[in-house]
């Protein structure tokens, strides 16, 4: 029963589909993307929209109806091909602007002057008193406010000013800034 409906198909293809169109397909694509391997699968394609319509309905021109697809898929493609070479010229040109930014990493010669401040700044934080370097890195580095440090330490706003004053002079002083 399957070779019947097989070759039930076949004759049903061979009244719409024919090597003569097939290749007329082909020529007219090509003409139209400026590329053979691209035409070919076009015609594919064709082939195979063209098949599926006369599954549904069969056509009265096969022909026309063939060409009408192929015009169509030619249009798409082209279609997609413009909005691809849009962004792959948005893509160059990206990279271009990245490639002409200056790079924002240091040079060894700023990595040595930086490790030569932090030495220093280290160097001045261990100079102060225990409550001035606590309160400066609470500050600092932990982002705490002058109300959360003196919580924390158990002093007075105003005590905190003090000690964060005293340890910012003592370290513009040390470290040069």
């Amino acid at each position: 029963m399957q070779a019947l409906t097989q070759s039930l198909d076949s004759a049903d293809n061979a009244l719409f589909w024919t090597e003569s169109l097939a290749e007329d397909l082909r020529i007219f694509l090509t003409a139209r993307v400026k590329c053979a391997e691209t035409a070919a699968d076009l015609t594919h394609e064709t082939y195979l929209r063209l098949y599926q319509a006369a599954q549904e309905n069969p056509p009265d021109n096969a022909r026309a109806l063939a060409f009408h697809i192929a015009v169509q898929l030619a249009i798409d493609y082209h279609r997609k091909n413009t909005v691809r070479n849009r962004h792959h010229a948005a893509d160059v040109e990206f990279d271009n602007c990245i490639d002409s930014i200056p790079s924002a990493a240091a040079g060894p010669e700023q990595t040595v002057i930086a490790r030569q401040r932090l030495g220093a700044l280290q160097a001045a934080l261990a100079e102060l008193p225990v409550d001035c370097r606590t309160a400066f890195l609470f500050h600092g580095v932990d982002g705490l406010s002058y109300s959360e440090i003196a919580e924390r330490m158990g002093i007075s706003k105003s005590m905190v000013g003090k000690h964060l004053t005293r340890a910012l002079t003592h370290c513009a002083q040390r470290v040069g800034n």
